[in-house]
């Protein structure tokens, strides 16, 4: 255990987890459970100072294979999970989903079966009370009425995506999706793979600098221009094995990380795709197994976080292909220099793995950045472990320049 990690049990196994994108003075995550009974959701409020974990739990009758918060109103979250839900109250049809970020659904069992909905918390403020032990129930908004759903994207237009298929929804006055584009991206799958079950979409990340849509699916990492429903770019065999994993650079157009089966983490740029611009994976301490997720820093996009079927969490510098990458301009001899006169580290920020955190005993299935706190992430295993870090001290001096 690491002097900047806190632990938190959940009582099911669990693989989902995403940050409370629209609480930025806190630091929120949601996490939900895969057991056999009993599931929950979990809000778990994070406090910087004292790294206390507090928790709420609000009943959810199904396993929950993924979750995402509202980016606007913290009361509403989205789930997908397992087929034969019974919903509390049903509203209507419709879907939300953040309009920056695509959200991981993946949901067990059978696949074709997938489904999604809408939620919302009490209207009342139950976070903090003492007994965290009570569960509380959601609302239910919405049950898209799509089946095999993996992956959805929302505004005011709607992105879902199946196995094989991209679809892209409007809401009307009624809050009733109506489907405008269906974008069928089957033919970018391998024909010769050896694993059929493995060709079709596996993850998707919204470019969050224009109407485009990346996924990755078998061994390919492909983009698709949500306006005319056309592939706007396509590498074959991106990794020796299926990818799981993509983000989106938030701060820099055309970069794109993704980790697969093969336990490599590339970066590229997708305006030339010939090779990946950084191998986050050439290090010596790099994962040994499948890579489950990747994320980037939204502020300090140099910092990269994955993790993977090995139980580690790694955050990486990634400096070189960076935002932040401009800046730096001194020259090698600068570079030399290693404290100033009150014995303050000057050592700048490199390429490289900074850390890893190896609190998790299974698979670690999802990282997420705070919106709330630059520094702080958290991850999530399949044994129920939610650990909230922070990225240690001497690496947010050297990027802070103090």
């Amino acid at each position: 255990m690491t002097e900047t990690s806190s632990v938190f049990g959940l009582r099911h196994q669990a693989r989902c987890l995403t940050a409370v994108t629209s609480s930025i003075e806190k630091s929120k995550f949601l996490a939900g459970t895969v057991g056999a009974k009993d599931n929950a959701i979990y809000l778990l409020e994070y406090n910087d100072d004292t790294m206390a974990i507090t928790p709420t739990l609000y009943n959810h009758p199904e396993e929950i294979w993924d979750i995402v918060s509202c980016p606007t109103d913290e009361n509403l979250l989205f789930t997908s999970h397992s087929p034969g839900i019974t919903p509390f109250v049903v509203l209507k049809k419709c879907i939300f989903v953040d309009n920056k970020r695509c959200v991981n659904l993946k949901v067990s069992g059978n696949p074709l079966k997938r489904k999604a909905t809408l939620w919302r918390k009490p209207g009342m403020d139950l976070e903090g009370k003492e007994d965290n032990d009570q569960r509380h129930d959601l609302t239910c908004m919405v049950t898209l009425e799509n089946e095999g759903v993996k992956k959805q994207e929302q505004s005011q237009e709607i992105i879902s995506i199946d196995s094989n298929k991209i679809y892209l929804s409007s809401l009307d006055d009624t809050s009733t999706a109506q489907t405008s584009l269906v974008i069928d991206v089957s033919s970018t799958f391998s024909k010769e793979s050896d694993a059929p079950s493995l060709r079709q979409l596996q993850n998707a990340v919204w470019n969050p600098h224009g109407a485009e849509l990346i996924t990755v699916g078998d061994c390919n990492l492909s983009g698709w221009d949500l306006r005319s429903g056309k592939n706007s770019f396509n590498r074959c065999q991106a990794h020796k094995s299926t990818i799981r994993a993509v983000d989106y650079n938030p701060n820099k157009p055309y970069h794109v990380v993704t980790g697969g089966d093969d336990a490599k983490v590339y970066i590229w740029d997708i305006r030339q795709l010939k090779e990946p611009i950084l191998d986050v994976g050439q290090e010596e301490d790099s994962h040994s197994h499948w890579i489950w997720s990747v994320a980037f820093n939204s502020l300090q996009d140099q910092l990269l976080l994955t993790s993977s079927s090995d139980n580690l969490v790694n955050l990486h510098n990634v400096v070189s292909v960076s935002a932040a990458s401009y800046l730096d301009s001194s020259s090698e001899d600068e570079k030399d220099v290693q404290s100033d006169d009150y014995g303050r580290s000057t050592n700048k920020p490199t390429d490289g793995l900074i850390y890893t955190y190896d609190q998790h005993e299974d698979s670690v299935y999802k990282v997420a950045w705070s919106p709330a706190d630059t520094w702080t992430f958290a991850s999530i295993s399949y044994a129920g472990r939610v650990v909230i870090s922070q990225v240690p001290t001497n690496e947010k001096f050297k990027i802070l320049g103090v």
